[in-house]
Protein backbone atom coordinates (compact mmCIF):
# COMPACT_ATOMS: atom_id res chain seq x y z
CA UNK A 1 0.00 0.00 0.00
CA UNK A 2 1.34 3.40 -0.87
CA UNK A 3 -0.42 4.67 2.22
CA UNK A 4 2.26 3.16 4.45
CA UNK A 5 5.01 4.75 2.41
CA UNK A 6 3.37 8.13 2.61
CA UNK A 7 2.89 7.95 6.33
CA UNK A 8 6.44 7.01 7.23
CA UNK A 9 7.73 9.36 4.58
CA UNK A 10 5.77 12.12 6.25
CA UNK A 11 7.19 11.14 9.61
CA UNK A 12 10.79 11.48 8.61
CA UNK A 13 10.39 14.43 6.28
CA UNK A 14 8.94 16.38 9.15
CA UNK A 15 12.23 16.25 10.98
CA UNK A 16 12.96 16.00 14.69
CA UNK A 17 13.44 19.58 15.77
CA UNK A 18 11.48 21.34 18.44
CA UNK A 19 10.02 23.80 15.94
CA UNK A 20 10.64 21.96 12.68
CA UNK A 21 13.04 22.96 9.94
CA UNK A 22 14.08 26.59 9.69
CA UNK A 23 14.53 26.72 5.91
CA UNK A 24 13.15 24.59 3.07
CA UNK A 25 15.61 22.10 1.68
CA UNK A 26 15.32 20.33 -1.67
CA UNK A 27 17.51 17.68 -3.23
CA UNK A 28 17.78 17.83 -7.01
CA UNK A 29 15.36 15.77 -9.09
CA UNK A 30 16.25 12.16 -9.59
CA UNK A 31 17.95 10.93 -12.73
CA UNK A 32 14.76 9.17 -13.77
CA UNK A 33 12.81 12.43 -13.75
CA UNK A 34 11.08 11.88 -10.41
CA UNK A 35 10.84 14.57 -7.75
CA UNK A 36 13.38 13.97 -5.01
CA UNK A 37 13.05 14.72 -1.30
CA UNK A 38 11.63 18.15 -0.52
CA UNK A 39 11.22 19.59 2.95
CA UNK A 40 7.45 20.11 3.39
CA UNK A 41 5.94 23.56 3.70
CA UNK A 42 4.51 22.83 7.15
CA UNK A 43 5.79 20.60 9.92
CA UNK A 44 5.70 20.57 13.70
CA UNK A 45 7.18 18.35 16.38
CA UNK A 46 5.61 18.17 19.82
CA UNK A 47 7.57 16.44 22.58
CA UNK A 48 5.35 15.07 25.33
CA UNK A 49 7.71 15.92 28.20
CA UNK A 50 10.88 18.05 28.13
CA UNK A 51 11.71 17.64 31.82
CA UNK A 52 15.13 16.06 32.47
CA UNK A 53 14.85 12.43 33.56
CA UNK A 54 11.20 12.10 32.55
CA UNK A 55 9.70 9.59 30.08
CA UNK A 56 9.07 11.16 26.68
CA UNK A 57 7.12 10.60 23.49
CA UNK A 58 6.31 12.77 20.50
CA UNK A 59 3.87 13.76 17.79
CA UNK A 60 4.85 14.96 14.31
CA UNK A 61 2.54 16.71 11.85
CA UNK A 62 3.76 17.21 8.30
CA UNK A 63 2.77 16.74 4.67
CA UNK A 64 3.83 14.91 1.53
CA UNK A 65 3.50 15.99 -2.08
CA UNK A 66 2.47 13.89 -5.03
CA UNK A 67 5.46 12.82 -7.14
CA UNK A 68 8.03 12.72 -4.31
CA UNK A 69 10.36 9.75 -4.21
CA UNK A 70 9.20 7.08 -1.81
CA UNK A 71 11.24 6.59 1.35
CA UNK A 72 12.87 3.20 1.79
CA UNK A 73 14.57 3.83 5.12
CA UNK A 74 14.67 6.51 7.81
CA UNK A 75 17.30 6.51 10.54
CA UNK A 76 16.72 8.61 13.66
CA UNK A 77 19.66 8.96 16.06
CA UNK A 78 19.30 10.25 19.62
CA UNK A 79 22.35 11.04 21.79
CA UNK A 80 23.51 8.51 24.35
CA UNK A 81 22.24 10.76 27.16
CA UNK A 82 18.72 9.55 26.41
CA UNK A 83 17.59 6.22 27.88
CA UNK A 84 15.87 3.63 25.69
CA UNK A 85 13.30 1.73 27.76
CA UNK A 86 12.33 -0.65 24.97
CA UNK A 87 9.43 -1.01 22.60
CA UNK A 88 7.98 -3.39 25.19
CA UNK A 89 8.22 -0.85 28.03
CA UNK A 90 4.47 -0.19 27.88
CA UNK A 91 3.34 -3.80 27.88
CA UNK A 92 3.86 -7.26 26.36
CA UNK A 93 4.37 -7.99 22.66
CA UNK A 94 1.49 -6.62 20.61
CA UNK A 95 1.01 -3.52 22.77
CA UNK A 96 0.11 -0.44 20.77
CA UNK A 97 3.01 1.99 21.11
CA UNK A 98 2.10 4.60 18.52
CA UNK A 99 0.24 5.32 15.31
CA UNK A 100 0.45 6.90 11.88
CA UNK A 101 -2.45 8.77 10.37
CA UNK A 102 -3.07 10.87 7.31
CA UNK A 103 -5.68 13.39 6.30
CA UNK A 104 -6.79 13.58 2.68
CA UNK A 105 -9.12 16.51 3.31
CA UNK A 106 -10.57 18.59 6.15
CA UNK A 107 -14.14 17.35 5.85
CA UNK A 108 -13.87 15.12 8.92
CA UNK A 109 -11.92 15.52 12.17
CA UNK A 110 -8.67 13.67 12.70
CA UNK A 111 -6.92 11.38 10.23
CA UNK A 112 -8.92 9.73 7.46
CA UNK A 113 -6.74 6.65 7.82
CA UNK A 114 -5.08 5.45 11.02
CA UNK A 115 -2.44 2.72 11.16
CA UNK A 116 -1.36 1.47 14.61
CA UNK A 117 2.22 0.60 15.54
CA UNK A 118 2.68 -2.51 17.70
CA UNK A 119 5.65 -3.78 19.67
CA UNK A 120 7.24 -7.10 18.74
CA UNK A 121 9.90 -7.28 21.45
CA UNK A 122 12.31 -4.97 23.25
CA UNK A 123 14.11 -3.87 20.07
CA UNK A 124 11.53 -4.15 17.30
CA UNK A 125 8.04 -3.05 16.28
CA UNK A 126 5.90 -2.88 13.14
CA UNK A 127 3.21 -0.73 11.54
CA UNK A 128 0.00 -2.64 10.85
CA UNK A 129 -0.63 -1.23 7.37
CA UNK A 130 -3.33 -3.79 6.52
CA UNK A 131 -5.08 -3.65 9.93
CA UNK A 132 -5.10 -7.40 10.44
CA UNK A 133 -3.11 -7.44 13.68
CA UNK A 134 -0.26 -9.51 12.30
CA UNK A 135 3.29 -8.80 11.20
CA UNK A 136 4.58 -9.67 7.74
CA UNK A 137 7.77 -8.84 5.78
CA UNK A 138 6.09 -6.20 3.59
CA UNK A 139 4.83 -4.12 6.51
CA UNK A 140 6.99 -1.22 7.76
CA UNK A 141 9.50 -2.45 10.33
CA UNK A 142 10.97 -0.45 13.23
CA UNK A 143 14.27 -1.57 14.74
CA UNK A 144 16.40 -0.22 17.62
CA UNK A 145 20.20 -0.46 17.91
CA UNK A 146 23.26 1.31 19.34
CA UNK A 147 25.99 2.82 17.20
CA UNK A 148 29.72 2.85 18.03
CA UNK A 149 29.27 5.92 20.26
CA UNK A 150 26.39 4.28 22.15
CA UNK A 151 23.89 6.65 20.55
CA UNK A 152 20.35 5.34 20.15
CA UNK A 153 19.40 4.47 16.58
CA UNK A 154 15.85 3.83 15.37
CA UNK A 155 15.70 2.47 11.84
CA UNK A 156 12.37 2.52 10.02
CA UNK A 157 12.34 0.34 6.93
CA UNK A 158 9.59 0.41 4.32
CA UNK A 159 9.97 -2.64 2.09
CA UNK A 160 9.56 -1.62 -1.57
CA UNK A 161 8.93 1.94 -0.38
CA UNK A 162 6.00 0.74 1.67
CA UNK A 163 3.59 0.13 -1.20
CA UNK A 164 4.46 -3.51 -1.82
CA UNK A 165 5.44 -2.77 -5.40
CA UNK A 166 8.79 -2.38 -7.15
CA UNK A 167 7.21 -0.80 -10.22
CA UNK A 168 6.28 2.53 -8.58
CA UNK A 169 8.89 4.77 -6.98
CA UNK A 170 6.93 7.93 -6.13
CA UNK A 171 3.98 8.93 -3.96
CA UNK A 172 0.81 9.20 -6.01
CA UNK A 173 -1.13 11.52 -3.70
CA UNK A 174 -0.61 14.46 -1.36
CA UNK A 175 -1.64 14.30 2.28
CA UNK A 176 -1.27 15.84 5.72
CA UNK A 177 0.63 13.38 7.91
CA UNK A 178 0.36 12.72 11.65
CA UNK A 179 2.52 10.35 13.67
CA UNK A 180 2.94 9.71 17.38
CA UNK A 181 5.07 7.50 19.62
CA UNK A 182 3.71 7.00 23.11
CA UNK A 183 5.48 8.42 26.11
CA UNK A 184 7.72 5.93 27.86
CA UNK A 185 9.68 4.36 25.00
CA UNK A 186 12.48 6.81 25.79
CA UNK A 187 13.48 8.80 28.86
CA UNK A 188 14.99 12.28 28.63
CA UNK A 189 18.61 12.95 29.65
CA UNK A 190 19.04 13.25 33.41
CA UNK A 191 20.29 16.83 33.23
CA UNK A 192 19.01 19.88 31.37
CA UNK A 193 20.71 20.87 28.14
CA UNK A 194 20.63 20.89 24.37
CA UNK A 195 20.66 17.55 22.58
CA UNK A 196 21.34 17.10 18.86
CA UNK A 197 19.06 14.68 17.04
CA UNK A 198 20.05 13.39 13.62
CA UNK A 199 17.86 12.23 10.75
CA UNK A 200 19.09 10.33 7.71
CA UNK A 201 16.68 9.57 4.89
CA UNK A 202 17.28 7.05 2.12
CA UNK A 203 14.96 6.73 -0.87
CA UNK A 204 14.06 3.59 -2.73
CA UNK A 205 16.61 2.66 -5.36
CA UNK A 206 15.40 4.22 -8.63
CA UNK A 207 16.43 1.02 -10.42
CA UNK A 208 14.71 -1.48 -8.16
CA UNK A 209 11.99 0.41 -6.29
CA UNK A 210 13.32 -1.29 -3.15
CA UNK A 211 16.67 -1.48 -1.32
CA UNK A 212 19.91 -0.29 -2.94
CA UNK A 213 20.99 -2.81 -5.57
CA UNK A 214 24.46 -1.21 -5.77
CA UNK A 215 24.10 -0.76 -9.52
CA UNK A 216 22.89 1.95 -11.85
CA UNK A 217 21.42 5.07 -10.21
CA UNK A 218 22.00 5.21 -6.46
CA UNK A 219 19.23 6.04 -3.95
CA UNK A 220 18.84 9.66 -2.91
CA UNK A 221 19.71 10.71 0.64
CA UNK A 222 19.08 13.62 2.97
CA UNK A 223 20.80 14.30 6.30
CA UNK A 224 19.57 16.69 8.98
CA UNK A 225 20.82 17.77 12.42
CA UNK A 226 18.44 19.50 14.82
CA UNK A 227 18.51 20.42 18.52
CA UNK A 228 16.10 19.64 21.35
CA UNK A 229 16.30 21.48 24.67
CA UNK A 230 15.40 19.66 27.88
CA UNK A 231 14.64 21.91 30.85
CA UNK A 232 12.51 21.89 33.99
CA UNK A 233 9.17 23.68 33.82
CA UNK A 234 7.25 25.82 36.29
CA UNK A 235 3.96 24.61 34.82
CA UNK A 236 1.71 21.82 36.03
CA UNK A 237 -1.54 20.44 34.62
CA UNK A 238 -4.38 18.11 35.56
CA UNK A 239 -7.49 16.59 33.96
CA UNK A 240 -10.73 15.45 35.62
CA UNK A 241 -12.40 13.07 35.15
CA UNK A 242 -9.53 10.92 33.97
CA UNK A 243 -11.67 8.51 31.91
CA UNK A 244 -14.58 8.74 29.43
CA UNK A 245 -16.39 6.12 27.32
CA UNK A 246 -18.79 7.32 24.60
CA UNK A 247 -20.18 6.07 21.28
CA UNK A 248 -18.78 7.25 17.96
CA UNK A 249 -19.88 10.79 17.18
CA UNK A 250 -20.67 11.63 20.80
CA UNK A 251 -18.62 14.38 22.42
CA UNK A 252 -16.84 13.55 25.69
CA UNK A 253 -15.83 16.48 27.87
CA UNK A 254 -13.48 16.85 30.80
CA UNK A 255 -12.01 19.73 32.76
CA UNK A 256 -8.34 20.65 32.59
CA UNK A 257 -6.27 23.08 34.63
CA UNK A 258 -2.89 24.63 33.87
CA UNK A 259 -1.09 26.14 36.88
CA UNK A 260 1.76 28.60 36.49
CA UNK A 261 4.16 28.26 39.40
CA UNK A 262 6.70 30.65 37.87
CA UNK A 263 7.61 34.24 38.61
CA UNK A 264 6.50 35.57 35.23
CA UNK A 265 3.36 35.26 33.14
CA UNK A 266 2.95 32.15 31.01
CA UNK A 267 1.85 33.32 27.57
CA UNK A 268 0.08 31.64 24.69
CA UNK A 269 -1.18 28.70 26.76
CA UNK A 270 -2.96 26.11 24.62
CA UNK A 271 -4.01 22.47 24.64
CA UNK A 272 -3.89 19.98 21.78
CA UNK A 273 -3.74 16.23 21.17
CA UNK A 274 -0.40 14.46 21.25
CA UNK A 275 -1.81 11.03 20.52
CA UNK A 276 -2.74 10.46 16.88
CA UNK A 277 -6.33 9.32 17.13
CA UNK A 278 -9.43 9.69 14.99
CA UNK A 279 -11.75 12.44 16.20
CA UNK A 280 -12.24 16.14 16.76
CA UNK A 281 -10.66 18.02 19.66
CA UNK A 282 -11.19 21.48 21.14
CA UNK A 283 -10.49 23.48 24.30
CA UNK A 284 -11.93 26.63 25.86
CA UNK A 285 -11.36 28.55 29.07
CA UNK A 286 -13.86 28.33 31.93
CA UNK A 287 -14.65 30.11 35.17
CA UNK A 288 -13.09 27.85 37.81
CA UNK A 289 -15.84 28.73 40.32
CA UNK A 290 -18.84 28.00 38.09
CA UNK A 291 -17.40 25.92 35.21
CA UNK A 292 -19.12 28.36 32.84
CA UNK A 293 -17.41 28.85 29.47
CA UNK A 294 -15.37 32.01 28.98
CA UNK A 295 -13.10 33.29 26.22
CA UNK A 296 -13.10 31.86 22.70
CA UNK A 297 -12.84 28.25 21.60
CA UNK A 298 -9.33 27.05 20.62
CA UNK A 299 -7.74 30.39 21.51
CA UNK A 300 -4.48 30.53 23.53
CA UNK A 301 -4.52 32.57 26.75
CA UNK A 302 -2.00 34.04 29.19
CA UNK A 303 -1.76 32.85 32.81
CA UNK A 304 -0.28 35.32 35.34
CA UNK A 305 2.53 34.24 37.66
CA UNK A 306 1.34 32.10 40.55
CA UNK A 307 -2.14 31.61 39.10
CA UNK A 308 -4.00 28.90 37.22
CA UNK A 309 -6.49 28.69 34.38
CA UNK A 310 -9.28 26.16 33.99
CA UNK A 311 -10.50 24.80 30.67
CA UNK A 312 -13.06 22.42 29.29
CA UNK A 313 -11.65 20.00 26.72
CA UNK A 314 -13.86 18.15 24.26
CA UNK A 315 -13.10 15.08 22.18
CA UNK A 316 -15.51 13.57 19.66
CA UNK A 317 -14.27 10.12 18.57
CA UNK A 318 -15.27 8.82 15.17
CA UNK A 319 -14.63 5.43 13.62
CA UNK A 320 -10.97 4.81 14.19
CA UNK A 321 -10.26 3.01 10.94
CA UNK A 322 -11.33 4.04 7.48
CA UNK A 323 -14.80 2.64 6.61
CA UNK A 324 -14.69 0.32 9.60
CA UNK A 325 -16.50 0.10 12.93
CA UNK A 326 -13.57 -1.35 14.84
CA UNK A 327 -14.07 -0.24 18.48
CA UNK A 328 -11.77 2.39 19.90
CA UNK A 329 -10.47 0.35 22.84
CA UNK A 330 -9.44 2.24 26.00
CA UNK A 331 -6.30 4.25 25.35
CA UNK A 332 -4.63 6.86 27.53
CA UNK A 333 -4.75 9.93 25.27
CA UNK A 334 -1.78 12.21 25.84
CA UNK A 335 -2.43 15.96 25.75
CA UNK A 336 0.01 18.72 24.81
CA UNK A 337 -0.11 21.61 27.31
CA UNK A 338 2.11 24.41 26.06
CA UNK A 339 2.81 27.91 27.38
CA UNK A 340 5.69 30.18 26.36
CA UNK A 341 7.62 27.16 25.11
CA UNK A 342 7.25 25.44 28.51
CA UNK A 343 5.40 22.22 29.21
CA UNK A 344 4.27 20.54 32.40
CA UNK A 345 5.38 16.99 33.05
CA UNK A 346 3.10 14.40 31.41
CA UNK A 347 1.58 12.29 34.18
CA UNK A 348 -0.57 9.26 33.30
CA UNK A 349 -3.92 9.43 35.02
CA UNK A 350 -3.28 12.99 36.17
CA UNK A 351 -3.19 15.01 32.96
CA UNK A 352 -4.11 12.34 30.41
CA UNK A 353 -7.58 11.15 29.40
CA UNK A 354 -8.38 7.45 29.12
CA UNK A 355 -10.79 7.27 26.16
CA UNK A 356 -12.78 4.47 24.57
CA UNK A 357 -15.52 4.43 21.96
CA UNK A 358 -17.51 2.18 19.68
CA UNK A 359 -20.92 1.63 18.12
CA UNK A 360 -22.46 0.17 21.31
CA UNK A 361 -23.08 2.34 24.37
CA UNK A 362 -21.23 1.30 27.53
CA UNK A 363 -21.15 2.60 31.10
CA UNK A 364 -19.43 5.98 31.32
CA UNK A 365 -18.84 6.98 34.93
CA UNK A 366 -17.92 10.54 35.79
CA UNK A 367 -16.55 10.60 39.32
CA UNK A 368 -14.93 13.03 41.70
CA UNK A 369 -13.03 12.28 44.90
CA UNK A 370 -12.47 14.59 47.87
CA UNK A 371 -10.30 14.62 51.00
CA UNK A 372 -10.64 16.47 54.30
CA UNK A 373 -7.87 18.88 53.34
CA UNK A 374 -9.78 20.03 50.27
CA UNK A 375 -6.60 20.13 48.16
CA UNK A 376 -6.81 16.70 46.55
CA UNK A 377 -4.25 15.15 48.92
CA UNK A 378 -4.95 12.50 51.56
CA UNK A 379 -2.69 13.32 54.53
CA UNK A 380 -2.47 10.21 56.73
CA UNK A 381 -0.45 11.95 59.44
CA UNK A 382 1.49 8.80 60.28
CA UNK A 383 2.82 5.54 58.90
CA UNK A 384 0.10 3.33 60.43
CA UNK A 385 -2.90 5.64 60.59
CA UNK A 386 -6.07 5.50 58.50
CA UNK A 387 -7.51 8.21 56.27
CA UNK A 388 -10.74 8.46 54.30
CA UNK A 389 -11.59 9.58 50.77
CA UNK A 390 -15.13 10.51 49.80
CA UNK A 391 -16.28 9.90 46.23
CA UNK A 392 -19.42 10.67 44.25
CA UNK A 393 -20.05 9.18 40.80
CA UNK A 394 -22.71 9.34 38.11
CA UNK A 395 -23.04 6.90 35.22
CA UNK A 396 -23.85 9.09 32.21
CA UNK A 397 -23.57 6.08 29.88
CA UNK A 398 -25.49 2.83 29.55
CA UNK A 399 -26.45 0.53 32.40
CA UNK A 400 -23.87 -2.19 32.95
CA UNK A 401 -22.05 -4.36 35.45
CA UNK A 402 -19.00 -2.70 36.98
CA UNK A 403 -16.41 -3.50 39.61
CA UNK A 404 -15.28 -0.47 41.58
CA UNK A 405 -11.80 -0.87 42.97
CA UNK A 406 -9.26 1.41 44.66
CA UNK A 407 -5.58 0.88 43.96
CA UNK A 408 -2.20 2.47 44.09
CA UNK A 409 -1.09 3.24 40.60
CA UNK A 410 0.33 5.10 37.65
CA UNK A 411 -2.02 5.10 34.66
CA UNK A 412 -5.70 4.04 34.98
CA UNK A 413 -6.33 0.34 34.74
CA UNK A 414 -2.79 -0.74 35.56
CA UNK A 415 -1.25 -1.77 38.84
CA UNK A 416 1.60 -3.65 37.24
CA UNK A 417 4.89 -2.46 35.75
CA UNK A 418 6.09 1.04 36.43
CA UNK A 419 5.55 3.74 33.83
CA UNK A 420 8.83 3.46 31.91
CA UNK A 421 11.17 4.48 34.69
CA UNK A 422 8.78 6.38 36.97
CA UNK A 423 8.47 4.29 40.15
CA UNK A 424 5.12 3.25 41.53
CA UNK A 425 4.31 4.43 45.04
CA UNK A 426 5.55 2.22 47.88
CA UNK A 427 3.35 -0.73 48.81
CA UNK A 428 2.63 0.90 52.16
CA UNK A 429 -1.16 1.04 51.96
CA UNK A 430 -4.12 -1.16 52.74
CA UNK A 431 -7.12 -0.03 50.68
CA UNK A 432 -10.81 -0.82 51.11
CA UNK A 433 -14.07 0.60 49.77
CA UNK A 434 -17.75 0.68 50.64
CA UNK A 435 -20.82 2.23 49.09
CA UNK A 436 -22.47 4.79 51.35
CA UNK A 437 -25.91 6.22 51.95
CA UNK A 438 -26.64 9.67 50.63
CA UNK A 439 -27.93 10.92 53.98
CA UNK A 440 -25.27 10.17 56.57
CA UNK A 441 -22.40 8.57 54.69
CA UNK A 442 -22.73 5.23 56.45
CA UNK A 443 -21.41 2.13 54.68
CA UNK A 444 -23.93 -0.13 52.99
CA UNK A 445 -23.53 -3.91 53.15
CA UNK A 446 -20.11 -3.93 54.81
CA UNK A 447 -18.08 -1.94 57.28
CA UNK A 448 -15.60 -0.67 54.71
CA UNK A 449 -13.41 -3.77 54.73
CA UNK A 450 -14.01 -4.95 51.14
CA UNK A 451 -11.45 -4.32 48.43
CA UNK A 452 -14.08 -3.95 45.69
CA UNK A 453 -17.75 -3.13 45.16
CA UNK A 454 -19.41 -4.97 42.26
CA UNK A 455 -22.81 -5.06 40.57
CA UNK A 456 -25.05 -3.34 38.08
CA UNK A 457 -24.66 0.43 37.72
CA UNK A 458 -27.80 2.03 36.29
CA UNK A 459 -27.78 4.81 33.73
CA UNK A 460 -27.91 8.28 35.34
CA UNK A 461 -27.56 6.77 38.81
CA UNK A 462 -25.63 8.89 41.33
CA UNK A 463 -23.82 6.86 43.97
CA UNK A 464 -21.41 7.69 46.77
CA UNK A 465 -18.50 5.74 48.23
CA UNK A 466 -15.90 5.89 50.97
CA UNK A 467 -12.36 4.64 50.41
CA UNK A 468 -10.23 3.87 53.48
CA UNK A 469 -6.44 3.93 53.24
CA UNK A 470 -4.33 2.60 56.10
CA UNK A 471 -0.56 2.84 56.30
CA UNK A 472 1.40 -0.29 57.16
CA UNK A 473 4.56 1.30 58.48
CA UNK A 474 6.21 2.66 55.35
CA UNK A 475 6.78 6.35 54.70
CA UNK A 476 4.97 7.77 51.66
CA UNK A 477 6.47 11.04 50.51
CA UNK A 478 4.29 14.01 49.57
CA UNK A 479 4.79 13.57 45.82
CA UNK A 480 1.41 14.00 44.08
CA UNK A 481 2.90 13.15 40.68
CA UNK A 482 3.66 9.58 41.76
CA UNK A 483 2.07 8.70 45.09
CA UNK A 484 -1.64 8.47 44.29
CA UNK A 485 -4.71 6.38 45.00
CA UNK A 486 -6.89 5.65 41.95
CA UNK A 487 -10.46 4.38 41.95
CA UNK A 488 -11.41 2.59 38.72
CA UNK A 489 -14.81 1.48 37.42
CA UNK A 490 -14.05 -1.69 35.43
CA UNK A 491 -16.44 -3.68 33.22
CA UNK A 492 -16.55 -7.47 32.82
CA UNK A 493 -14.06 -7.32 29.91
CA UNK A 494 -11.50 -5.45 31.99
CA UNK A 495 -12.11 -2.08 30.35
CA UNK A 496 -11.94 1.00 32.57
CA UNK A 497 -15.22 2.92 32.21
CA UNK A 498 -14.46 5.60 34.80
CA UNK A 499 -11.57 6.68 36.99
CA UNK A 500 -10.53 9.35 39.47
CA UNK A 501 -7.65 9.79 41.91
CA UNK A 502 -6.18 11.70 44.82
CA UNK A 503 -2.62 12.07 46.02
CA UNK A 504 -1.57 10.36 49.27
CA UNK A 505 1.20 10.92 51.82
CA UNK A 506 1.99 9.83 55.38
CA UNK A 507 2.78 13.49 56.19
CA UNK A 508 0.47 15.47 58.44
CA UNK A 509 -1.88 17.99 56.88
CA UNK A 510 -0.56 21.55 56.82
CA UNK A 511 -1.93 23.87 59.46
Amino acid sequence: MRIAAAIVGGLVLAGCAELGFDEPETRADGADGTTAYTNPATQTLQISDLTPGRPMGFRIDSEITVGQLQVYQAIITLPSAYVFNGFDALGPAGTRIGAYGFEFNSSSPGPDRLLPMYSIDNNSAYVDSSLDGTENPLKPQVEYSLDNQQNHVITITLPRGGDGSTSSNTADFSSDIMASLRTGIFTNPATAGVQAIQLNLISVDPDSGDANDNAGTAPDTLDFDRNITTASSTLSASVLPSSRSVTFGTTATAFATIANGGQTAATGCEISLLTVVKGGFSYQTTDANTNALTGTINTPVDIPAGQSQSFVIAFTPVQEFYNSAIPFTPEDIELFFNCSGQQPALLPGVNTLLMSSGTVATPDVVSIAATNSGDGILYLGGNTTTGAIGMAAINVGATGDLTIQPRRGAAPGSDGPDFAGVPLPPPGLQLSICETTGNNGQCLGNSGTSQTVSGSYAQNAVRTFTILAKGNGETIANNPAINRIFVDFVDSDGNVRGSTSVAVTTDAAPT
